[in-house]
C-alpha cells in the first residue's frame, strides 16, 4: 500500500485514500479541497474520528476507512471545526477585552498614579509571585520604553498617546497585552484587588441570570482553562478534540453552573462553552450557543452516526 511520506499529486493521494477504504465521488472537487486547504492538515487532523478500529473487521490494525466513509465527511468535519474555532475566537476575544478593561480599571482606581504599574509595592507580597510580577512590570515598562524611540514602532498608538501626553497609562497598555500576560497580571496584584474584580463579573452576571458567587480563584480557573483555547482558536489547528494537559480545578464553577461534579474538568470544548457563560453578556451568549448548536446540527446531517457520536465525545458534548 502507498503512503504519502514522499511527494504525491493530488491525484495519487486520492488513490491512496481509496485504497485505504475512502470514497472519493468526486475527484475534480476534491483535489480543489486539496489544494486549498494541504493533504496533512485535513487528512491527519480529521481522519480519527471515521477509522475502523473494530477488530473482527481490521484485524491487523491498518489505516482502513469505516465502511460507507467518503471524502466529503472528513472535509465536513473539517469545515465544522472551523466555524467552531471562529465561533469561539469571536466570544473569547470579548471576554478577553472584559477582562483588560476591568484590570485596568480597578488598578488604576486604587493605584491613582500614572506609572503605578511600574511599582512593585503596589502588587501582591506574596513571595510566590515576585518572579512573575518583576516579568510583568519589565513588559510594561519596555512597550513604553519602546515607544519613546524615533525609529520603527510596534503600536503606532502607543507613541501617538506618549507623544500627546508624555506618558503611557495602564488603560492604554494593557489592549496591547496577551491575554496570557494579563492572566498573570491578574495573578499577580493584591488579594483585595483580584476580589473586587471577580466582583465586576458577578454583578453582571447576577443582573442578567440570578446571584451567585464567585471569587478570584474561580476567576484564575477559568483564565487558566481559556488562554489555550484562545490561541488554538486563533490558528487553523484542530480544535474539537483539544484538552489541556493539566486540567484545572473547576468544581466550585460546576456548582455555580448547576453541573455536575467533574463535568468541567477534562478541559473540553464544552467546557469553555460553559465558562463562557459566566464573563459575557446574556444576549451574546445566547446568540453564540445557538450558533454552535446549528453547527453541530448541520455535521450530523453530513456524516455517519458513529463519526458523529466519537465526535461529540472528544468535544465534551456526548449526554449534554
Amino acid at each position: 500500500m502507498r503512503d504519502v511520506k514522499d511527494f504525491s499529486t493530488h491525484a495519487e493521494q486520492l488513490g491512496i485514500l481509496e485504497e485505504r477504504g475512502l470514497k472519493v465521488t468526486d475527484k475534480v472537487a476534491a483535489k480543489r479541497i486539496l489544494s486549498r486547504e494541504n493533504y496533512y492538515a485535513l487528512i491527519d487532523g480529521y481522519k480519527e474520528p471515521f477509522l475502523e478500529h473494530d477488530e473482527w473487521l481490521n484485524p491487523y490494525g491498518l489505516e482502513r476507512y469505516q465502511e460507507g466513509t467518503e471524502f466529503g465527511h472528513i472535509y465536513a468535519l473539517h469545515s465544522f471545526d472551523r466555524k467552531l474555532r471562529l465561533l469561539l475566537l469571536n466570544e473569547l476575544l470579548k471576554f478577553e477585552k472584559n477582562i483588560k478593561s476591568k484590570v485596568a480599571y480597578r488598578f488604576s482606581e486604587k493605584f491613582k498614579d500614572m506609572a503605578s504599574f511600574l511599582n512593585s509595592d503596589n502588587y501582591s507580597s506574596d513571595s510566590r509571585h515576585h518572579h512573575e510580577r518583576d516579568r510583568i512590570i519589565s513588559i510594561l515598562a519596555n512597550l513604553i520604553q519602546s515607544h519613546k524611540k524615533r525609529d520603527k514602532v510596534r503600536y503606532p498608538a502607543i507613541r501617538e498617546f506618549y507623544d500627546k501626553h508624555k506618558d503611557v497609562p495602564l488603560w492604554v497598555l494593557v489592549n496591547f497585552l496577551s491575554l496570557g500576560q494579563i492572566t498573570h497580571f491578574y495573578t499577580v496584584i493584591d488579594e483585595e484587588l483580584r476580589e473586587r474584580i471577580a466582583g465586576d463579573f458577578v454583578e453582571e452576571y447576577s443582573e442578567e441570570y440570578g446571584p451567585v458567587c464567585l471569587k478570584a480563584s474561580d476567576l484564575d480557573a477559568i483564565l487558566h482553562t481559556v488562554f489555550p483555547y484562545r490561541n488554538k482558536s486563533a490558528h487553523e489547528e484542530v480544535l474539537y478534540r483539544f484538552r489541556l494537559a493539566h486540567p484545572v480545578e473547576l468544581g466550585t464553577v460546576e456548582w455555580m453552573l448547576e453541573m455536575e461534579k467533574g463535568s468541567l474538568s477534562e478541559a473540553t470544548v464544552l467546557s469553555v462553552v460553559c465558562l463562557l457563560k459566566l464573563v459575557l453578556e446574556k444576549e451574546d451568549y445566547e446568540l453564540f450557543s445557538s450558533e454552535l448548536e446549528q453547527s453541530i446540527s448541520e455535521l450530523k446531517k453530513l456524516i455517519q452516526e458513529r463519526a458523529f457520536v466519537k465526535i461529540m465525545k472528544d468535544a465534551g458534548f456526548d449526554g449534554f
